[in-house]
């Protein structure tokens, strides 16, 4: 069975909440790893600095490009994608020790 198409805002709203429970579950995963030794507590604080920069500067690229082109309304979907993919590769890099 083929899911009905979903309304762009109501679409959007799943993916942020999609995106703050991954981002909750790796904030989680954060600091069990850095509090049983699984990841050194400094530099894994230290790297989350330049991380979070690098995501907010991406994230301003692409609402700028999609104001640029002429659709500033692709500019919130594309965010959270962009997030949401920051997320799941920080996990990645948590859980493959």
């Amino acid at each position: 069975m083929l899911p009905l198409p979903m309304n762009p805002l109501v679409k959007l709203s799943f993916d942020t909440l999609r995106l703050s429970c991954e981002t909750y579950s790796l904030i989680g995963l954060r600091l069990f790893e850095m509090a049983t030794g699984g990841v050194p507590a400094g530099p894994e604080a230290l790297r989350m600095i330049p991380e979070k920069i690098l995501a907010l500067v991406d994230a301003q690229i692409l609402i700028v490009t999609s104001v640029i082109s002429g659709r500033p309304d692709l500019a919130p979907a594309q965010v959270v994608a962009l997030y949401r993919e920051r997320v799941s590769d920080n996990e990645q890099r948590l859980t493959s020790k």
